[in-house]
Order: structure tokens, then C-alpha cells, then sequence
């Protein structure tokens, strides 16, 4: 695998910032690589594949794959149109902050299988439809159209991936509820700290409960713990450093919050599979 196959750069055209289209890229087909803007893959057909973070997936129509930005992921398709593809950057969503909260949960649900009982998977389906008719009329405030469509997509998405959690917890609602809101909180506060030298004690202390009571929640909620959360949200950061050419691959480690070069290093090829500067090289690369 080259670098070259290893980020996908994607020009969005016409100054248009959703791209829809019945393509898939066959320069990616089967190769694991990622790209710095979110990808929905609505399956057409049965016995399409994909994998996402090393996770493999078989699908069958109507089921739904969401790449997020920096997600590694591979391709395997019956035909080129075997998938409708809706592509735009990642700030779309980040713009609303309650889709923000929610990533953790979003990001946990690569692939939304289909399920003709329930109510959401219906809405999706529906809303992906009329994404795909509107990319292909010339109506006035067209992209307007189809960015509100993705947004109530996304609610949807939402409904779908809280309804699901809410399905694996038992006890109270109401209390369940109060624990996703609080580690939404704490996912946003880690977020927003990640750079600074953020202790687990720090962490509890601002939510006002106990590192045991926050480590069961936290893993509950995001699959991940503290350290792999915060080390995440680091590389992340990282990552919209890479750009810049002032900045050494020591210095975009310390601004991210790392407190080694040996340590960034490790946790980035880890999590990219890659080296920073390898990483870096696929981003300022003018010449592919």
C-alpha cells in the first residue's frame, strides 16, 4: 500500500460542499485509506464490503455505512454503482453542537443495518432518496436543500444510535438519560482540553463524580477509556497542525498535548498506522 493510496484528497466542485454521487472511487476499491471529510455509503445492493477501523462488514441493500473524517476504511464493491455516495466535510456537522455531543455515540455506529420494522431506518432511507433526486435536479437553493435533508438525516441517526444503546442498558430511563447527558459533557470538556496536560481527576472533579463511576460510564458510552478518548482527541488536534509548515513534527506533538515526541509517534502510527511525518508528507504532496 502506497501513501498515495492511503489518503484520498477530495475537491469538491463548483464550489458546491456536498458531493452525491452513484460512483465509487475504483482507485480505492479494496485499499485501506481515509480522507479529512465524513462519507455516507447507502448500499444498493447485497454483497457489498467494507471495512471501517479494521472491522469488517458485509452488507445488503439499504443498509448504511458513515465514515467519519480520519477513519480508516476500505471499499469492496459488487459494480463501481453498487453504492450511493454523499461526501462533505465534517464541519457541516460540527456547525450544530448537539450533533458535536453526540459523536461519540455516531462514531461508534460504523454501519446502520437495515431493519424494515423500525421507524428509523425507514426515515434514513427515505431521506438518502431524496438527497439522491435532489443532486440531480437543478431546483434554486438546491446544496440549501440538501444540507436540511442531511441535517434531519443525521436526527435520525442520532434517534437511531441512542435508541440502540438505550436497548443494551438496563434500569431506569430517566437515569440513563442523565448519564448520556453527563458524558456528553464529559466528552466536550476532554475535547475542548485535550492540549493541556488533562488528568483523569481533573476530569471527574468538573463532573462532580467518582473516577470508578466514570470509568464504567464512560466506557459504556463510548467504547473507549479515558486515556484512549483524550490520546484520540490529541491526534485529532494533530492533525489540523499538519498544514502548517512552520511547525515541526516536535512541536505539533507539544501544541496537541503530547508530553514526548516517542509518545506521539507511537499513539499516531497506532491510530493512522502510519508516522506523523508520513502523514504529513500525503497532505502537503503537491504532485499526485
Amino acid at each position: 500500500m502506497t501513501l498515495h493510496n492511503y489518503f484520498e484528497n477530495l475537491i469538491f466542485t463548483n464550489g458546491h460542499a456536498i458531493n452525491v454521487s452513484k460512483k465509487v472511487d475504483t482507485g480505492y476499491f479494496n485499499l485501506v485509506h481515509w480522507h479529512p471529510y465524513v462519507e455516507i455509503l447507502f448500499s444498493l445492493c447485497d454483497g457489498n464490503e467494507v471495512t471501517v477501523d479494521f472491522n469488517k462488514y458485509s452488507l445488503k441493500e439499504n443498509d448504511i455505512v458513515i465514515v467519519y473524517s480520519g477513519n480508516l476504511h476500505s471499499v469492496h464493491y459488487v459494480t463501481q454503482d453498487s453504492f450511493l455516495v454523499i461526501q462533505f466535510p465534517m464541519s457541516l456537522l460540527t456547525a450544530m453542537s448537539e450533533i458535536g455531543n453526540l459523536q461519540p455515540i455516531l462514531a461508534n455506529q460504523a454501519v446502520i443495518f437495515y431493519e424494515e420494522e423500525r421507524e428509523e431506518c425507514l426515515q434514513m432511507i427515505t431521506l438518502i432518496r431524496q438527497i439522491s433526486a435532489l443532486a440531480g435536479s437543478n431546483e434554486p437553493f438546491c446544496e440549501v436543500h440538501i444540507y436540511t435533508t442531511l441535517l434531519e438525516f443525521f436526527t435520525w441517526v442520532g434517534r437511531y444510535c441512542l435508541l440502540s444503546r438505550e436497548e443494551n442498558l438496563s434500569g431506569d430511563l430517566k437515569a440513563d438519560y442523565k448519564n448520556t447527558k453527563l458524558m456528553a459533557e464529559a466528552c466536550l470538556y476532554i475535547s475542548e482540553n485535550c492540549t493541556s496536560p488533562l488528568t483523569l481527576e481533573e476530569t471527574t472533579r468538573h463532573l462532580g463524580i467518582s473516577k470508578s463511576h466514570f470509568a464504567h460510564l464512560f466506557k459504556q458510552y463510548t467504547n473507549m477509556t479515558f486515556v484512549d478518548f483524550l490520546t484520540a482527541e490529541r491526534i485529532k488536534c494533530a492533525e489540523s497542525f499538519f498544514s502548517n509548515p512552520q511547525l515541526r513534527i516536535t512541536d505539533i506533538a507539544f501544541e496537541a498535548g503530547f508530553s514526548s515526541i516517542s509518545s506521539f509517534n507511537r499513539a499516531f502510527r497506532k491510530a493512522k498506522g502510519c508516522s506523523p511525518g508520513e502523514f504529513r508528507a500525503t497532505m502537503i504532496d503537491k504532485d499526485w
